[in-house]
């Protein structure tokens, strides 16, 4: 690095020295030191919060580096280089025995020990000492000294969805996997991190909003070129910098323009601070280049602009695609990737059908190239050292030159090729599943080589980043995955010669078969990624390295749940995982263990220290105390984190439930569902989340009126009382009142009755009715003739509103004046336009034995289905699916009849149903045929993995709440989603057990009045 005569800028806030003394240091040695970047800026300095400052010069290329290179070139330093620091002694001789090896570990000054520079080599050497003499001593005492420098436990068995990319470090040491979010958006995904010589997993950050990557979407993964920095597409269509051996869940640097619903396509550029990412308004190319070093870049069209301005391309080259008028750009750049000397963008835009080269300095398009039109085909490859281009065209293979892109060579096509891939030196593989055949080119000469007959596995280049295909390092082989699912070794010499054949890891989840691709990152090691499981491998021998399933799910109960939840959801990683596919353990990150006796082997399988997040050491090593149960771990542990968190099982033995019948024996009450549901608004009412006020005061009323229907005046008295206050909430307590008061309970319905002031002048119509219906029913004459004459006046004022009118029909019908409550509904216009209000009155009138008006409703106040008219609205009564479910559990089977024949809705399946409920009334527990669905509904579910079983858990809940089963319900209920700060799906608990409680407290979900 050159400083004298640069000008230099200092951005942000160092932490060894003040910018006064960099500036002073840096003039001493000729650099001129700016207040801010220009085009004059040669290099920038940035310490803590830079971004204001350093995003101008990210986004213009001009290098910046951080305190520890300012620190490095004030001392005199090459950059990079550590400071001057004592040798670390501690690194037995490989012809030691094992007393000689511990004393040299115990003797040795561990404060000198420098992770990056010391852990592989102390790793070799006592490789090399366990295979002479076994674990040692000396292994023992190493292991000790790195915990308690900070190495940490960690197994693999961290992702909640699938894998949907990966990348290679530029050096090879490291694999970054990045994955999905399963079925909880706002859990995140997780980016993982595995060391390739040991084929361990070194670390990971969870909670990545929204996830890695997207399925069917590739390089979706790139690291800076000195692997300091990864670029992750995330949260569906964001783009961000991450700092791949830090903690934080969120990005140093984002970047977003689009809503798009799925990943726009990205570049990293080498030094990792800057990106080529969609945005802009050009009508040319959608793309520009923007500032990654820190914090935040926006813009149209869908996002206010902010943080450094992004650099646009200009328009194509003179002379080229003059004819461009058009809101749409041409091209969008994908599956792009930035040139190592920084100067070329390359990438594919599959909007036109186009290989492209953009030229970062001139901002403009340098060359376009057409490809074939067939989404199936091949996409073009860049050749490693960048020089050659290999895509087909015509019934041709063609090589041209990547910096000009003029043909250099043309070659027989291989028509049904859908990968090319090239190798060292500028081999190249064309793999045609189709035709069997793996063609072999020199790229260099434009020769043909060899055509090997190989029935290769398709690859889907555009969608994912392991293909079936993999070159060794130098070249002299490759390995392919076959159609079979299998791995074939070749030796691709003067004459190819296939090796040998390894198991690949192929899987089938959810009946649906997950191939694989491959990596060859170092000659001694082969790794199989697919979208459920890594593999590292030995390539000459098959030997396992290490093997990392995902997503298994044991049957048995997780270890860390408790009262229905899993406290190891408390930590930033979670510390479960699957030991193989029927056994759960556990792995806290201090070195705590919670696994079955005699399964130290397969321990030693899943586990590794991670030494500085970078480096795996085998946990075989250490001492280690594997515990049966969290209640013995909780009072065997010494580490107080853990200690603490255990503290709830100790003295509960073990919290595994062994597999057996299911459904559990219906033991639970209606009462204790609705202690669940109460509990689930304890989460909803937490900081953040004011959103779910209404929520929060809609479900205590339905609690309440639950307790009413039921005759549990006090306990629905507790809860309307406990109604938090909320705008809706003195409407909520009329409705409450007057259902009490009906139901012969004057001193509950008193309590709770709110004033009229409480109500408010901007209370609507449905709110006065049931405050003048509770005054009635409590004997409050003149009050309730003034509030239902200003609901009457409300709703006379629309008669087809029956928001307001069908409350006013409940009020007057639940306070005994069923005439007038008859007057108000025939003088309304239409019906009810949904079940919100039509079906809780259909379920009112069914409770209070009003069939032959229910028959009149359906039958001569509604107008047949017209198929002329199939989606009319306002012409049917109870024009829902809900409205027949609840004819069937009240078991009406003649008004079922004409609901179907009105409707013309088959209801062949529901009506034996509503006949044996007539005939025997409402059945007081499940059916054996119900027990045996459930049971099967259950066993599917346990095959799946965790983060894909809430929304399915959700599905059975309700069904076994539609089967009246209560304890399978709340069985059911911890393992749905819990709700998120950004908004409540049908899926989370909150609603799942809602609805679980209006089913079988009324037979289906609705209010209940």
């Amino acid at each position: 690095m050159i400083i004298s005569g640069s000008t230099i800028v200092l951005a942000g806030r160092f932490d060894r020295l003040s910018k006064d003394e960099a500036r002073r240091g840096l003039e001493a040695m000729g650099a001129k030191v700016t207040a801010s970047v220009s085009a004059r800026t040669d290099l920038v300095f940035a310490g803590a919060k830079s971004g204001p400052k350093a995003g101008p010069a990210a986004v213009r290329g001009i290098p910046i580096h951080d305190e520890d290179a300012l620190v490095a070139v004030l001392d005199g330093r090459q950059l990079g280089t550590a400071p001057p620091s004592p040798p670390f002694t501690g690194v037995p001789d490989e012809r030691m025995g094992p007393r000689e090896a511990l004393d040299v570990v115990k003797n040795a000054d561990w404060s000198a020990f420098s992770p990056e520079r010391d852990t592989v080599p102390l790793r070799a050497a006592l490789h090399a000492l366990e295979q002479a003499h076994g674990v040692t001593d000396a292994h023992r005492l190493a292991t000790a000294r790195l915990r308690d420098a900070g190495a940490l436990l960690r197994h693999s068995d961290v992702h909640h969805g699938e894998v949907n990319g990966h990348a290679l470090s530029p050096d090879g040491r490291y694999l970054a996997v990045g994955s999905w979010t399963g079925d909880d958006y706002d859990r995140g995904g997780v980016l993982q991190i595995f060391e390739v010589a040991t084929g361990r997993c070194v670390h990971a950050i969870d909670g990545i909003m929204g996830g890695v990557g997207f399925p069917g979407h590739a390089r979706s993964l790139q690291w800076s070129a000195d692997g300091t920095r990864i670029a992750l597409e995330y949260n569906t269509n964001a783009t961000g910098v991450w700092d791949p051996f830090g903690t934080a869940p969120e990005p140093i640097a984002d970047a977003f323009f689009l809503a798009s619903g799925r990943p726009l396509g990205m570049a990293l550029a080498p030094d990792g601070r800057r990106a080529c990412v969609y945005g802009g308004r050009s009508g040319f190319l959608r793309n520009v280049i923007v500032a990654m070093h820190e914090g935040s870049v926006a813009g149209p069209p869908d996002a206010a602009p902010k943080g450094t301005a992004p650099i646009e391309f200009g328009g194509p080259p003179a002379g080229e695609f003059q004819d461009t008028c058009s809101d749409e750009p041409r091209f969008v750049l994908d599956r792009a990737f930035w040139s190592r000397d920084g100067s070329r963008i390359y990438g594919e835009a599959g909007n036109a059908c186009t290989a492209i080269s953009l030229d970062v300095d001139k901002r403009q398009v340098s060359w376009t190239l057409p490809l074939e039109e067939d989404e199936d085909a091949a996409p073009p490859e860049w050749s490693r050292d960048e020089r050659l281009l290999a895509h087909q065209r015509g019934g041709k293979l063609v090589v041209a030159d990547a910096l000009t892109g003029e043909t250099r060579a043309e070659l027989p096509a291989y028509p049904g090729a859908d990968l090319l891939c090239w190798g060292p030196g500028g081999r190249l593989a064309v793999v045609d599943p189709a035709g069997g055949t793996v063609g072999i080119i020199d790229g260099t000469t434009g020769e043909h080589r060899h055509d090997l007959h190989v029935q290769a596995a398709r690859s889907h280049p555009r969608g994912w980043d392991a293909q079936s295909w993999a070159w060794s390092p130098d070249g002299e082989q490759a390995a392919c995955v076959t159609a079979e699912g299998r791995i074939e070794i070749w030796a691709l010499g003067a004459r190819p010669e296939r090796l040998r054949v390894l198991d690949g890891i192929r899987r089938t989840v959810n009946r649906e078969v997950h191939g694989f691709g491959l990596e060859w990152p170092a000659a001694d090691v082969l790794i199989a990624i697919g979208s459920h499981a890594v593999r590292f491998l030995r390539p000459d021998t098959g030997e396992i390295m290490a093997d990392h399933p995902f997503h298994h799910a044991p049957a048995a109960r997780r270890p860390l749940v408790l009262a229905g939840r899993d406290v190891g959801d408390r930590l930033r990683l979670d510390p479960t995982f699957a030991l193989d596919a029927d056994t759960w353990a556990v792995a806290f990150e201090d070195g705590t263990i919670i696994a079955p006796p005699g399964r130290d082997d397969d321990l030693d399988g899943r586990l590794a220290w991670s030494v500085a997040r970078r480096f795996a050491w085998p946990s075989r090593w250490g001492d280690r105390t594997v515990f049966p149960d969290p209640a013995h771990a909780g009072a065997g542990t010494t580490e107080p984190g853990t200690e603490r968190l255990l503290a709830p099982f100790r003295g509960r033995g073990s919290t595994a439930r062994t597999t057996g019948t299911w459904p559990p024996a219906d033991t639970a009450t209606v009462a204790d569902l609705i202690t669940v549901v109460r509990g689930t608004l304890v989460d909803l009412a937490r900081p953040g989340s004011a959103g779910y006020g209404e929520w929060i005061v809609d479900t205590y009323q339905q609690l309440a009126m639950v307790r009413s229907r039921r005759g549990e005046a006090a306990d629905a008295r507790e809860l309307a009382l406990a109604m938090p206050e909320h705008r809706r909430r003195p409407g909520h307590l009329a409705r409450i009142a007057l259902a009490l008061g009906a139901g012969g309970f004057a001193a509950e319905a008193a309590a709770v009755l709110p004033s009229a002031d409480e109500l408010g002048d901007a209370s609507d119509a449905a709110d006065l009715a049931a405050l003048a219906g509770a005054c009635a029913v409590l004997g409050h004459r003149d009050r309730s003739e003034r509030w239902f004459a200003a609901a009457r006046e409300a709703a006379d004022a629309d008669r087809s509103n029956w928001d307001l009118r069908l409350p006013l029909v409940w009020a007057l019908t639940e306070c005994g004046r069923e005439q007038e409550a008859r007057v108000v509904l025939d003088e309304g216009v239409g019906t009810p336009r949904d079940r919100y209000h039509g079906v809780p009155w259909l379920v009112c009138l069914l409770r209070r034995g009003e069939i032959e008006l229910v028959r009149e409703l359906i039958g001569e106040r509604s107008e047949p289905r017209d198929p002329n008219r199939p989606h009319a609205n306002g012409v049917r009564w109870f024009d829902d699916w809900t409205a027949a479910h609840a004819l069937t559990v009240h078991g009406q089977p003649d008004l079922l009849r004409l609901w179907g024949e009105v409707n013309w809705a088959s209801v062949r399946h529901d009506l034996p149903v509503a006949e044996r409920v007539a005939a025997d009334g409402r059945p007081t527990a499940p059916t054996d045929d119900e027990l045996t669905d459930l049971a099967a509904q259950h066993t599917g579910l346990a095959k799946l993995p965790k983060a894909a079983r809430r929304r399915e858990s959700a599905q059975v809940a309700r069904k076994a709440a539609a089967y009246g089963h209560v304890s399978a319900v709340l069985d059911l209920l911890p393992g749905t989603e819990d709700t998120g700060v950004y908004g409540m799906g049908s899926n989370d608990r909150a609603y799942v057990a809602r609805t679980a409680l209006r089913t079988i407290a009324i037979g289906v979900d609705v209010d209940v009045w």
